[in-house]
């Protein structure tokens, strides 16, 4: 899998501290202490200017898979041919549709159903990767297998021998989770935000929303949630709901999680993950700092 690209701004926060020790250490007189000081106040200047161009990076990590129990036999080669020009197919027009795209390959027994979902906030080029990242990645993870689905943090992928496209499935889901246990104060107010995340996701144009909590002594928490554009607004609603139970009786009250579904997505963390600037739903340039 190709290494993520690591943005240089995200870093430039230790790269002042690092300069302001060396030059401390270093000088010599009180002209040279001028100019420290002038380079310093400038570089807090700018962060406070432009608050997101130094922050957080995102990295794509793999988030799970699932793989079916039936498979198809390593003699046929017309599925094996027809499942590689899907997801060929996948990679080459997901960017071109926004981060969103199915198609089918093939005739009656050897036909492939396949669909991929980038996350809303990325770029067309992260898009682009992980994507091209699943389609390894999916069938070394399931060999064989007719019907396979793999998470990544940016990009959702699946394919089958059988339709599935615009059937709402509350299957196929996996949690991520930090130890860390939340304050009992941010916990109450954590999920009637994220009740609000999830209840005006399926209202936005793209099925995708993301939101800031501002708590009154633990900083800000962050959210987002997502579903495939196959499904309608209602069956969003019902399948963010569900993954919200999970949140309620299995995750509870951590810092950090993630909900991967079949066709529903959602994230909450204790530092701003994703990007604000215009991105690939856009079809726009975008803030390259937050995601690399």
């Amino acid at each position: 899998m190709p290494t993520d690209k690591s943005s240089i701004f995200c870093k430039v926060g230790d790269t002042l501290s690092l300069l302001l020790i060396i030059l401390v250490c270093h000088r010599k007189d009180y002209k040279e202490m001028q100019i420290l000081y002038l380079v310093v106040a400038c570089a807090i200047f700018f962060l406070f200017l432009f608050p997101n161009t130094f922050c957080l990076a995102d990295t794509n990590m793999k988030s799970g898979s699932q793989c079916s129990e039936a498979d198809y036999s390593d003699s046929d080669s017309t599925f094996q041919t027809n499942l590689r020009s899907l997801l060929d197919s996948l990679v080459s027009n997901v960017v071109e549709h926004h981060g969103f795209y199915q198609n089918v390959v093939g005739e009656k027994a050897n036909r492939v159903y396949g669909t991929v979902l980038c996350r809303g906030d990325i770029s067309a080029s992260n898009c682009s990767d992980c994507t091209l990242n699943s389609t390894r990645e999916a069938p070394n993870d399931c060999p064989m297998r007719n019907d396979v689905t793999i998470w990544f943090r940016w990009c959702f992928l699946r394919y089958s021998n059988e339709s599935f496209f615009g059937d709402m499935q509350q299957t196929g889901v996996t949690v991520t989770n930090e130890t860390d246990f939340d304050e009992p104060s941010v916990v109450s107010e954590g999920l009637p935000f994220m009740n609000r995340v999830a209840a005006e996701a399926p209202d936005k144009s793209f099925m995708f929303h993301t939101a800031v909590l501002n708590t009154s002594k633990s900083g800000k928490r962050y959210g987002m949630a997502q579903c495939t554009r196959d499904i309608n607004r209602e069956d969003c609603r019902r399948c963010l709901d569900a993954q919200l139970l999970t949140f309620r009786t299995v995750i509870g009250n951590k810092r950090r999680w993630e909900i991967y579904g079949s066709n529903c997505f959602m994230w909450y963390n204790d530092y701003q993950f994703y990007s604000n600037g215009s991105t690939l739903l856009s079809g726009e340039s975008f803030d390259t700092c937050l995601l690399f």
